[in-house]
Formats: C-alpha cells, structure tokens, sequence
C-alpha cells in the first residue's frame, strides 16, 4: 500500500484505463487493433521469459580454463543417415 491507501497495481490499472480511453479519441480503429496485438505478443514474450527464466539455476562464474576453450562448450556434431 502506498501512503494515500492506495494499492500500486490499482493506480497502474486506473492509469492505463485513462491512457487506453484516450487513445480511442486520438488513434484510428485499425491502429488500436494493431497496437492491442502488439501488447498481447509482448505480454506473451514476457511471460515466455519469465517461465524460462524461473527454471534456471544461477550460473556460476566461469573458470579461467573454461573462458578460453569456448570449443568444449559447444554440441558435438551428430551424423544423420
């Protein structure tokens, strides 16, 4: 809560109310359908972020071996048929 009791997700959700009615005056009906896919593509890439990111365990710093054969790192090269 802030200090005038309000909580921060609710004036956030207010000032994209305000923003989102005042874009239906200024922005063209074909733009507001292009800009509102936009935002769902990167809602999703950040959710996609977040997913991917939460699974991993921090990295180590490397060793001073490891940083100067990037070569071992890399997938070995399979043969298909």
């Amino acid at each position: 809560m802030s200090a005038d009791g309000t909580a921060p997700p609710k004036v956030l959700s207010d000032a994209l109310r305000l923003l989102a009615n005042s874009l239906h005056e200024l922005v063209p009906p074909e733009a507001q359908l292009h800009l509102l896919n936009a935002q769902r593509e990167l809602l999703l890439a950040i959710a996609v972020i977040i997913e991917h990111n939460s699974g991993r365990t921090p990295r180590r710093p490397r060793s001073r071996k490891a940083a100067t054969t990037p070569a071992s790192r890399r997938p070995k090269r399979v043969e298909l048929d």
